[in-house]
């Protein structure tokens, strides 16, 4: 893809011969370890070094390049010779170094490739039941034009979309009565650009910060406690790196009875009896 901007004259995999670097600039594509996801899809990190040389225009030149580059890959929907759907993000500059041996000027982007998990492979889990609540809400909130997902990401998914997760779950006794139940939700945004992204994340987080509950089951009035909300510009914001936290995070609480027995418990679990001489 990158043969298609022009001002990169050669594009090498891995490495290249130093002396290989000619006049126009150079881009060198560097793979690293498969991070295979405990979720949905693996992701595969790359870093893209763009080589220029040394000029007095050379800080505009790399911006240039840099922006040219960014359009043609961020968000590419890619197939693969065995029909493997894949997206790639170009993710934010690591750093800018000079290399006074050659008298470049040398940028380095971090690069990802995602690839969702066919859906109905084995492994596939049973929804969160206070997921389909919070899919029906965001999908009120932000319209007919963008599609909610939850657990379940198909391989080509429409844009602009969001995707919610269940990420973490906490249970914490409230005496005999029951317990308090406390669950995590991730939400990762793909769009058509940078733009339309933070839309979407600007009025989820302004009206998730606003609400104090979320209807779970409004015929039985049955509510969750909506708190923590928090954003994660640091997130990869695919959803496929380990452990990786989404661009947006809320918390919902509710204390919930404990299950009833089928027998009834005894009034007194014991009877302790001292004579005093």
């Amino acid at each position: 893809m990158l043969e298609s901007v022009p001002e990169i004259e050669r594009i090498f995999i891995g490495a290249f011969p130093l002396e290989s670097l000619v006049e126009g600039p150079v881009a060198v594509i560097i793979r690293q370890p498969n991070s295979s996801s405990n979720w949905k899809g693996w992701r595969e990190e790359s870093t893209l070094e763009l080589w220029v040389r040394r000029s007095a225009a050379e800080e505009q030149e790399l911006d240039q390049i840099t922006a040219k580059a960014a359009q043609v890959l961020d968000q590419a929907l890619l197939q693969s010779g065995q029909g493997v759907w894949m997206t790639l993000i170009q993710e934010a500059s690591i750093e800018d170094r000079i290399d006074n041996e050659l008298s470049s000027r040398i940028r380095t982007l971090s690069l990802a490739a995602i690839s969702p998990r066919p859906l109905g492979e084995a492994g596939k889990g049973i929804r969160d039941p206070w997921l389909e609540p919070l899919i029906e809400w965001s999908s009120d909130l932000l319209g007919e034009h963008w599609k909610v997902y939850g657990s379940d990401w198909p391989v080509k998914p429409e844009r602009p979309c969001l995707l919610w997760r269940a990420s973490d779950m906490s249970l914490t006794p409230i005496g005999r009565a029951g317990y308090r139940c406390a669950k995590q939700f991730d939400a990762f945004i793909l769009a058509e650009d940078k733009e339309e992204e933070g839309y979407g994340l600007l009025k989820l987080s302004e009206h998730l910060a606003s609400t104090a509950k979320l209807a779970l089951d409004p015929a039985a009035r049955k509510y969750a406690t909506v708190s923590d909300v928090r954003l994660n510009p640091a997130s990869a914001n695919d959803g496929y790196a380990l452990s990786d936290q989404g661009v947006l995070g809320v918390t919902l609480t509710r204390n919930e009875s404990a299950a009833s027995s089928e027998e009834p418990a005894p009034l007194m679990r014991q009877v302790h009896h001292a004579t005093q001489n």
